[in-house]
């Protein structure tokens, strides 16, 4: 006789795909780990899934394009970043038809203001406050930001409080699943930034997007390059490193004696990514996930 287990995960299975009208799983099981509540977030997930992103940054600039937007977080640390020709919020700003920062960072927000930039100062966390009266929002841009919060829910009760009708919020974060990322980790290897408190993974955030009433509706990692580095690359990386812009590969060891880790996601680079996992994904160093309002059911005659 089959076990009962094994047959409810093959019920569950023969109804995916179905229009299913719940907003949650807690409407299709009373159980977060029963089949029909896995199956509900399985089939959540796979309408989400997008083909690899080329690049984070060209991504955000292009859904941003003449768009009314609210960039939170804006500010990226430091004033000092500002200078930076990859400063994020201003290559949204030349974008957008109108951008809107809003930041924690009080000394960041007065520099922004200096340079012309709108911009408010205000902690999200304790409600939309000042930014209330300035929405709708066509995106909500939060670029490396949820791996730094404490309150996720932030995000998500902003998103509700001032995305348009056809609005997205736009997360982008770093994958919890990029070999590196998971090798580094196996290792006890310490090199991601000391303020991250957390990674976001997609069935989180379309948990997450289901408790405020929305829908993740997009998840893609960006692209690894497949490409062995040429010569022209490798002196290129070696002038990055000289002037003190390499990107970090080495952390320190927490397991076993002290010393310096170098932190890659394979010992032959690109060489073997092309080899081992040519047809594998979510290897990229970022995810994006885009959540908007549930669509609204068409009106009977």
């Amino acid at each position: 006789m089959r076990h009962s287990r094994a047959k409810a995960f093959d019920d569950a299975l023969g109804s995916a795909g179905r229009v299913c009208p719940a907003r949650h799983w807690s409407e299709v099981a009373d159980d977060p780990i029963d089949p029909s509540a896995l199956g509900y977030r399985s089939e959540q997930l796979r309408a989400a899934w997008r083909p690899d992103v080329a690049d984070r940054v060209e991504f955000l600039i292009d859904r941003c394009r003449s768009k009314r937007v609210l960039d939170i977080g804006c500010v990226a640390h430091d004033v000092a970043r500002m200078a930076s020709p990859q400063w994020l919020h201003a290559k949204i700003a030349g974008a957008a038809s109108r951008c809107v920062g809003v930041d924690i960072h009080h000394a960041g927000i007065a520099e922004m203001l200096r340079l012309g930039y709108e911009a408010i100062a205000h902690d999200l966390t304790t409600g939309l406050g000042p930014v209330s009266d300035l929405g709708p929002f066509d995106v909500i841009v939060a670029g490396e930001l949820i791996e730094h919060v404490g309150s996720m829910d932030m995000l998500f009760e902003t998103a509700a409080g001032l995305l348009a009708d056809d609005g997205e919020l736009i997360v982008t974060t770093p994958n919890p699943w990029a070999p590196h990322r998971v090798r580094a980790a196996q290792l006890g290897h310490v090199w991601d930034n000391a303020d991250h408190i957390l990674f976001a993974f997609p069935g989180g955030m379309a948990e997450l997007a289901d408790r405020h009433d929305l829908v993740l509706t997009e998840a893609a990692t960006t692209v690894v390059n497949p490409k062995i580095g040429s010569m022209t690359d490798g002196l290129k990386a070696v002038r990055r490193r000289w002037r003190g812009r390499q990107w970090m590969t080495v952390g320190f060891a927490s397991l076993g004696d002290r010393r310096v880790a170098r932190v890659s996601y394979t010992r032959g680079g690109r060489m073997l990514h092309g080899m081992w996992w040519p047809r594998r994904r979510f290897l990229g160093e970022t995810f994006i996930y885009v959540v908007r309002r549930p669509p609204t059911p068409l009106a009977l005659p």
